[in-house]
């Protein structure tokens, strides 16, 4: 894997659906990330802003499965290669931006003449959770299996904003800032590799961890 710093201009960071579509131009020979589960190994990429200025140029951390290309309006900053090979028992500091939600059925699906339903007939829809102790377990659940999280912080951000075509949306992040021991290394790499949690595409889901 490539863990990269970028920088991209404000007018991309203005709108947060343009973010993702500007990091895509350094990928210009990787395929379109299709996955349709977790289960499956992302083939794109994942990233989080780091802080910076209103009005000027983002900072990003982009880490992919190919190095990045020059590309017009983004500049690379810096790129490394890396290969995590986390030990059972290990202790680790960890950094994650996500947006915790939890699935419900859709009360409000009638006014939603195009929705699908899922595979068992039933319409969902998800919604955020604003508890910090759901915030906490839903981070826990991710990781009870491959994990065990000694100490924890959460930081709540301001509503995300974007638009998607003529479509408005609003995510609810948090970052999650704690101590880890590992149980299962090779599923450690898999979040890893694959991140946590839905809302990729706006800068969510990158685990990013340090020994200590």
């Amino acid at each position: 894997m490539f863990l990269s710093r970028i920088e991209i201009p404000w007018s991309m960071v203005r709108n947060p659906y343009d973010i993702h579509r500007g990091i895509w131009r350094l990928f210009p020979e990787a395929p379109g990330e299709s996955r349709q589960s977790g289960t499956e190994q992302r083939v794109g990429f994942l990233f989080r802003r780091e802080a910076g200025l209103v009005g000027q140029s983002a900072p990003l951390l982009v880490q992919s499965r190919q190095p990045p290309q020059p590309a017009d309006g983004v500049k690379i900053l810096g790129c490394r290669e890396f290969q995590p090979q986390p030990q059972v028992g290990q202790r680790l500091a960890f950094v994650l931006t996500a947006n915790p939600i939890k699935t419900i059925v859709d009360a409000e699906v009638a006014a939603k003449p195009n929705k699908r339903p899922n595979q068992q007939g039933q319409y969902k829809c998800r919604v955020p959770l604003l508890d910090e102790e759901q915030q906490r377990r839903w981070l826990i659940r991710h990781l009870t299996a491959i994990a065990d999280v000694e100490a924890m912080t959460v930081v709540p951000h301001e509503p995300l904003y974007f638009r998607k075509g003529q479509r408005g949306g609003k995510l609810v992040t948090v970052t999650f800032e704690g101590v880890l021991q590992v149980k299962a290394p090779d599923e450690l790499v898999g979040l890893l590799e694959n991140g946590i949690g839905p809302a990729k595409a706006f800068g969510c889901g990158l685990l990013l961890v340090r020994r200590i």
